[in-house]
């Protein structure tokens, strides 16, 4: 019974820790995303144009792949989707992979730091 119970808990503390993690990637990813849009405006205006193009390659390849779902899903899905809500998914995504980066290296250092 005990194991079963030290199992149930530790994937409960598994999940509240993976709750954190996500709710600090996007704050995170928000204080840069406003960072950049405040202190350096020409950066934004760049990111935005770039993050336009990442926008028409979707929508191209949806052309592309699935020709009589494009006008559908470009009217309902691409259509509402701006190149800033592309720039903050980009800059999410590069917050939660550097995050992932550090702490696979300090769990890395950490766990060869027992056997030096």
């Amino acid at each position: 019974m005990t194991a079963v119970f030290k199992t149930f808990a530790s994937a409960i503390v598994m999940l509240a820790l993976l709750v954190v993690y996500l709710v600090i990637e996007v704050v995170l990813a928000m204080v840069v995303y406003m960072y950049i849009a405040l202190n350096h405006v020409e950066t934004f205006g760049h990111l935005v144009s770039l993050s336009r193009d990442v926008l028409n390659l979707f929508a191209n390849q949806l052309e592309y792949w699935a020709p009589e779902l494009a006008n559908q899903a470009y009217t309902s899905l691409l259509g509402e989707l701006g190149p800033k809500s592309i720039l903050l998914l980009l800059i999410g995504l590069i917050v939660s992979s550097i995050g992932r980066l550090l702490t696979w290296m300090v769990r890395r250092w950490f766990s060869n730091a027992h056997y030096a």
